[in-house]
């Protein structure tokens, strides 16, 4: 696990698991530094697959995530 991620403490059952990560850690330059797992925002392909194996590696994942694209707004979308 990295230090600078964060593990909420919550009343969550035990098979419940989650943690937040922060921008620390990786291998991505600015303005993606470092930790950067989004592969839509103009990020080199190859640093963001290394970035997303260390979070499986150190996360603990029990499989592969499933990736979204975070979108801001007031919109909602069936």
């Amino acid at each position: 696990m990295n230090a600078d991620w964060i593990i909420p403490d919550w009343p969550a059952p035990e098979n419940v698991r989650a943690l937040s990560t922060t921008r620390n850690g990786g291998c991505s330059f600015p303005p993606w530094d470092s930790f950067n797992l989004g592969d839509h925002v103009g990020d080199d392909p190859v640093h963001v697959k290394k970035n997303r194996a260390r979070l499986a590696a150190l996360g603990g994942l029990p499989g592969e995530p499933l990736w979204m694209e975070q979108v801001h707004g007031s919109q909602v979308l069936p």
